[in-house]
């Protein structure tokens, strides 16, 4: 809906019609008094009409640059989700590799394990009483890293 609104700038009124509020068309209303003002000050010799048109100028720069910061920033966001985008695949590819290494390392312990089963015998296992001959003059073989610093004499008179 379209208001129809009064506002004053350089001494002069204007009759408008904007779908924008009062309140707001006084606020730009202001800034351009601010910024005629400011060129009369600094160039007293120009003229209220020179001085708007380059206030308009100036105006539409500082909209020109703020539109190309607007341009900038969503590219910069665009890149930023296209880069999480990249992110997001790689690490979901890297996660279905760890699942796929983690299967693979649980299979090969179970293998390992299937390979490396040891026969325990029961604690209370009484081998003494699982001999059936005498042991008396067997000869065995004990590894002479055995026979180290502090072996007993009468064992290392035994076994030489």
């Amino acid at each position: 809906m379209k208001n129809k609104l009064k506002v004053n700038i350089y001494n002069r009124t204007y009759n408008l019609l904007s779908e924008e509020s009062q309140e707001y068309t006084n606020k730009l209303a202001l800034v351009i008094n601010s910024k005629i003002k400011g060129m009369m000050k600094a160039i007293p010799s120009l003229s209220v009409q020179d001085a708007a048109v380059l206030t308009a100028l100036d105006c539409l720069d500082e909209l020109s640059k703020a539109n190309q910061n607007i341009e900038n920033i969503r590219t910069q966001i665009k890149d930023y989700v296209d880069d999480a985008g990249r992110a997001r695949s790689q690490a979901d590819e890297a996660q279905k590799e760890i699942r796929e290494l983690q299967a693979k390392v649980h299979d090969l312990e179970e293998q390992l394990e299937a390979r490396t089963v040891v026969k325990r015998e029961p604690e209370d296992y009484k081998f003494t009483e699982a001999l059936i001959e005498d042991v008396r003059g067997l000869k065995i073989g004990i590894p002479r890293t055995y026979f180290g610093e502090g072996i007993d004499e009468e064992v290392k008179e035994k076994t030489d």
